[in-house]
């Protein structure tokens, strides 16, 4: 028996509490308790698949033991928990007494499935032995592409490949909440008995605030953020360290599937960057009001089909960038500039607003068309995580030519010298900023976007390092002021397509990044993006307010 409260001091530091099983098990919920004798209601082929509650000494403890008929599948025909959105992963252990791997797929058929194309088909593999299966609940997609709806969860199963006949065996299957481990994911006594208990640990180390969670073995992870702190989604995170890079060996443009899986699997700057930070419970800015009247309550969002990227190999030769414009506020080349390299707007800009005009790429990087503009230019080296970003970049027959250079690390949080420009008027990268069709399709953007406004301040605030403003007024918007979609704005109503734009302008915000039309977000020119204007027009100033981070 746990006592309500126990007080310890660790280290002269730390005060610890301790939560009752039941105040522990609400951070995770059984979809199937193996080890209370839960069984699976459904097989794809009315019993030819058999399932029976074994010992399994692999796995620690009683296990669901599934002898696959050929192809077919074992589940639920009705979830025993419907909402999943409450929760962050699903885990449960698995023994595949196989010498070969083992591939399966997860379905989910939910409150919009309608057909084989809006259900959700999570394919993995379990290898020879013991495997510790973790799936984020953000990971679920339908096969479609489109957004599940895991707030209402129907029906879900496992199958096995067409032809196939394994034999396998599952422990409780686990919802969890937080990144806390699942109780005795193999059932068995102690699963019987609730999960294990959790202590809580709170205090302070010198000038470091700890607020953590720890089992008898140790601590296991980190409490849940309180109102109004600063931090990163852990299962985004996963997500993106779950997922696996293909290999880069040319340049790879990004409007193509090869470009999707890799930026899926792209670890853009640290967990703790401003760009990564979970921005719904900041606090308002003290003069939010009158910043976001000075930009237009009335206007509405807008957002420009502009920036493009291309990525590249470690190996991609390096040429010499001639700077014209701010060379002593740009980065030293050479740089991994290919051929093909996309100047902003192409293609999916002269596609759909140049009509008559079919201009190639070679056009658009010599300015055929003779259009000037901003002419920006990303480059990312994914291997090593490096972004080499142009402004007015341009080709000659003498070879490339930009006015400004900057290179990012995307493995540090390190900013430009202060006072410096980049090639935004903020002195900030583009390339996490921009809205991709691989995270439009995943059904939130899960960074900070970028937004311009006509008229900024003479100031700007971290991360930003350089304003472009002759205006002193204090109403007026600084470069790098963060700004979110109010947490009560309705996008229900809204396409999945935009829905993922305002879910990630809720989450994460945007920075004012430069001088320009007022309200408008950067969304990759990408042709199989629809086309977005008629809905996000419907979004005001109004719905906007001005964040700070929390002190």
């Amino acid at each position: 028996m746990i006592a309500r409260n126990i007080a310890l001091v660790v280290a002269g530091f730390l005060l610890v509490t301790a939560c009752t099983a039941n105040e522990a098990a609400a951070r995770q919920e059984a979809l199937l308790n193996v080890g209370q004798g839960q069984m699976p209601n459904d097989t794809g082929s009315d019993g030819a698949t058999t399932m029976t509650i074994e010992e399994c000494k692999e796995l620690g403890g009683k296990a669901l033991k599934v002898v696959f008929a050929k192809g077919d599948s074992f589940g639920d025909r009705q979830a025993r928990v419907q909402n999943w959105k409450q929760f962050v992963s699903l885990q449960f252990n698995a023994f595949n007494p196989a010498p070969q791997k083992v591939p399966l797929t997860f379905t989910v058929r939910h409150k919009r499935t309608t057909s084989f194309q809006t259900r959700v088909d999570f394919p993995f593999t379990l290898n020879p032995g013991k495997n510790e299966v973790k799936i984020g609940i953000d990971e679920l997609v339908n096969v479609n592409g489109s957004v599940p709806d895991l707030s209402a969860v129907g029906k879900w199963y496992f199958a096995c490949a067409e032809g196939a006949t394994p034999t396998l065996y599952f422990g409780d299957i686990w919802l969890v909440g937080d990144d806390l481990p699942v109780a005795p994911a193999t059932g068995g006594a102690a699963a019987v008995a609730g999960p294990a208990p959790v202590y809580r640990i709170k205090g302070s180390i010198g000038t470091a605030t700890v607020d953590l969670t720890a089992t008898p073995e140790g601590i296991v992870a980190a409490a849940p953020a309180k109102k109004g702190t600063i931090g990163s989604d852990p299962a985004r995170l996963a997500r993106i360290r779950a997922a696996k890079m293909p290999p880069i060996t040319k340049p790879i443009l990004f409007c193509t599937p090869e470009a999707d899986a890799i930026c899926s699997a792209l670890e853009v700057f640290p967990a703790d960057n401003p760009w990564n930070q979970v921005v719904s419970d900041w606090p308002l800015h003290p003069n939010s009001k009158n910043i976001i009247a000075s930009i237009g309550e009335q206007k509405p969002l807008r957002y420009n089909p502009d920036m493009g990227f291309i990525l590249v190999p470690p190996s991609q030769p390096r040429v010499e960038v001639k700077i014209v414009g701010y060379p002593g506020e740009s980065d030293k080349g050479p740089f991994p500039v290919p051929d093909s390299t996309p100047i902003e707007g192409w293609p999916g800009y002269y596609q759909r607003c140049e009509s008559g005009k079919s201009p190639t790429l070679e056009d658009i990087q010599r300015d055929v068309l003779k259009q000037d503009g901003d002419r920006h230019a990303s480059i990312v080296d994914p291997v090593n995580r490096m972004l080499y970003e142009f402004y007015q970049m341009k080709k000659t027959d003498r070879g490339w030519q930009a006015a400004q250079s900057s290179i990012f690390d995307l493995k540090s949080n390190r900013l430009r010298p202060d006072g410096w420009t980049s090639t935004d008027a903020a002195g900030l990268p583009i390339f996490p900023a921009t809205v991709r069709y691989d995270e439009i399709q995943r059904g939130i953007v899960e960074h900070a976007m970028r937004v311009t406004v006509v008229t900024t301040r003479r100031a700007y605030v971290a991360p930003a390092t350089h304003f472009a403003s002759r205006h002193e007024d204090k109403n007026l918007p600084c470069m790098g002021e963060r700004i979110r979609l109010k947490q009560d704005f309705d996008i229900s109503g809204f396409s999945p397509d935009v829905q993922a734009i305002l879910k990630g302008l809720k989450k994460y915000g945007m920075f004012v990044a430069d001088n320009g039309i007022d309200w408008a977000i950067s969304v990759a020119p990408d042709p199989r993006i629809p086309v977005l204007h008629e809905e996000l027009r419907k979004v005001k100033g109004s719905a906007f307010e001005v964040v700070v981070p929390p002190q």
